[in-house]
């Protein structure tokens, strides 16, 4: 089998596409532009079309494919491996997404004023790795960044500390999420992870808040998974055919001691009642979209204030603590 990586020749990006899959070592791996002689003809002789998008082109005994999208997802998690495969499509969609927000931005006064007619109904800025902070005019409460003092108070937690353990260093800048489940949020950008620590009253003051981490799901489907703060998975939330669904995830032998199997059961339980399904398919776009872009930024600032505090309080209910 042979698996080529198709790219447009004016992708900024894709040189590190190449050097990543020249890297990974995997015999019949390659990348290659669109304008290549040899994949046009490749593509012709096949009867296939020039695809206008990211794509792989799958070559075996049995014919040829170009997949796009979340097959294309799948089959590259496959063949390197979910987190390098997630590099790879984010790098190759970049220049896409980028060129796809300057020509959005070109058409309206500022940048302010594509953010403020995209997130009507919201109170604020998210903070997302790659992404300056901005403010926008709405009613004030859901979404702040934290003062300095309190940034360094949260960051000091016995949870953020061994959420940092886990997930790699996080933003000095701390976003505070207000409610009826107030939490405060950590980005942890080498990882992609964030994580929510309990702001109900009197949990930072007594030192040792309840906190809660979430991510994609290293799967090949496209899923959240929700986290202890010690890197132990509880449970996975996808949408499909519109309905919520959430799986618990067993631990592996060295975590299974940490946590009973109810508790995970309870928490994947608790986790799918509360969420809704936009929700969801929110908080997997800001996983999705490139880094940096403004469709990322405004999927991330939906995410982490419909989805940020129903982790929080599934913990308490399940005494996961």
């Amino acid at each position: 089998m042979r698996y080529v990586i198709l790219y447009a020749d004016s992708c900024r990006a894709c040189s590190e596409v190449a050097r990543l899959a020249t890297d990974t070592a995997i015999t019949g791996l390659e990348a290659r532009a669109l304008e290549d002689p040899w994949v046009t003809e490749s593509l012709s002789k096949a009867g296939l079309d020039t695809p206008d998008r990211p794509a792989l082109l799958v070559m075996g005994d049995t014919g040829n494919q170009v997949l796009t999208g979340w097959p294309m997802r799948r089959r590259l998690a496959a063949v390197v491996g979910w987190r390098r495969s997630r590099t790879i499509v984010r790098l190759l969609v970049a220049e896409r997404r980028a060129q796809a927000v300057r020509s959005a931005a070109s058409h309206v006064p500022s940048r302010r004023g594509v953010i403020g007619a995209a997130l009507a109904g919201l109170t604020g800025w998210a903070v997302t790795s790659g992404a300056a902070k901005a403010e926008v005019a709405a009613p004030a409460g859901a979404h702040t960044i934290a003062d300095p003092a309190t940034a360094t108070t949260v960051l000091a937690t016995p949870a953020a500390r061994r959420a940092i353990r886990a997930w790699g260093p996080a933003e000095q800048q701390v976003l505070e999420i207000s409610g009826s489940h107030p939490v405060f949020v950590l980005a942890h950008p080498e990882r992609e992870v964030y994580t929510f620590v309990d702001n109900a009253s009197g949990a930072l003051r007594d030192g040792d808040p309840v906190a809660v981490s979430m991510g994609l799901a290293p799967t090949a489907e496209r899923a959240l998974r929700y986290y202890t703060v010690d890197g132990v998975a509880l449970a996975d939330v996808a949408v499909s055919d519109g309905q919520v669904t959430a799986t618990p995830v067993a631990p592996d032998a060295t975590q299974a001691d940490s946590i009973k199997p109810w508790q995970i059961a309870c928490f994947a339980a608790c986790i799918g009642r509360r969420s809704g399904a936009q929700c969801i398919i929110t908080c997997e776009n800001c996983f999705y979209y490139a880094v940096g872009t403004l469709a990322r930024l405004i999927a991330c600032s939906n995410c982490l204030v419909c989805a940020g505090p129903n982790g929080v309080p599934c913990l308490k209910e399940c005494a996961i603590i």
